[in-house]
């Protein structure tokens, strides 16, 4: 089971369209995979429609008791391929507050998964984190075999990726993890404008081989698509969104089993 934290403290990088799509072409390729969508705004619950169906309890309860709550009780098939979903809420916000206060805090979704992935067998996990760096985002990172970090072709999205790893750094030093990172990958990206190929250029020449090959460009059928509830890949598989997620679905898998 190989989870991957989906991560950047910077909101509006394209995060959550990246877990949902990468995550729909990896199950559109025949494997088992599960988002998890640990973002209080719950955007991937609400744009893959995860969220009517009536739960027991809910994602928050999870984390605070993942023993009598398992993570089982409540993901859901959200597609005909085998792609499931741990639906997210807005109560996330409460939970991030009262896990902060409690032991082994940064446990509790590595926890979660290993009792989950047991009795439910899967590929590929893939965590949407919250626009933060805060106790969830750590949750994530310290769970996660992998770390994609996703970013605009923008200096404020470029200048943040810094403290993102200073973060990745202490937090190696507080918890037993060995978490890596898979790659960066830009997204949104227009060539058009000078400044994004001019960025483009310099979180090339940092990261080098880091940064995925792929680049998912700015397309109008990615929003389309969301506000039908349905991934890219299925929405429209010729369009320039689709044929974007799926290369980098090659690719993350590539990287992975190497």
């Amino acid at each position: 089971m190989i989870i991957v934290a989906v991560i950047n403290q910077k909101g509006g990088v394209g995060k959550t369209t990246t877990v949902a799509n990468l995550g729909a072409c990896l199950a559109y390729r025949g494997l088992r995979t599960l988002l998890v969508d640990l973002d209080p705004q719950a955007n991937m619950t609400l744009g893959l429609r995860g969220e009517g169906e009536e739960l027991p309890y809910g994602l928050c309860d999870v984390l605070l008791d993942p023993v009598d709550k398992p993570l089982a009780g409540i993901v859901r098939q959200v597609s005909e391929y085998p792609l499931f979903l741990a639906p997210g809420h807005m109560d996330m916000a409460r939970c991030e507050a009262t896990l902060t206060r409690s032991d082994k805090a940064g446990y509790r979704l590595r926890q979660a998964l290993r009792q989950y992935g047991k009795q439910n067998p899967m590929d590929w996990v893939l965590l949407d984190c919250p626009p933060s760096l805060g106790i969830l985002t750590q949750n994530a990172i310290v769970a996660s075999k992998y770390l994609l970090i996703p970013t605009e072709a923008k200096f404020y999205s470029f200048a943040g990726m810094a403290t993102l790893n200073k973060m990745i750094v202490s937090l190696t030093r507080e918890y037993d993890f060995d978490a890596e990172l898979l790659g960066v990958l830009l997204t949104l990206y227009d060539s058009r404008p000078r400044v994004h190929q001019t960025i483009a250029n310099e979180i090339r020449e940092r990261f080098g081989e880091l940064v995925f090959e792929t680049v998912i460009h700015r397309n109008v059928r990615l929003a389309e698509a969301e506000i039908e509830g349905i991934p890219i890949i299925a929405f429209d598989s010729k369009s320039r969104g689709a044929l974007n997620y799926d290369a980098l679905a090659a690719e993350v898998i590539k990287r992975a089993l190497k």
